[in-house]
């Protein structure tokens, strides 16, 4: 997996998390409430992290995009 996937990883990962805070903000309006939003954040901030620790790896081995 190189630069590209990683970011866009981090970039989804990223949207999730914040999009579960939010959601979980507002537990008890509407149908979404049902949805376990706390299993979702920290799922996504794990995914977040792992992605995070994947472009460190790259960047030390200097596979830099540029």
């Amino acid at each position: 997996m190189g630069w590209n996937a990683t970011l866009l990883s981090a970039g989804l990962a990223l949207a999730t998390l914040i999009g579960a805070g939010w959601m979980n903000a507002r537990r008890g309006i509407g149908r979404w409430s049902l949805v376990p939003w706390d299993y979702a954040m920290i799922l996504s901030a794990i995914l977040l992290g792992v992605a995070l620790y994947h472009l460190a790896i790259l960047w030390r081995d200097g596979a830099v995009p540029w």
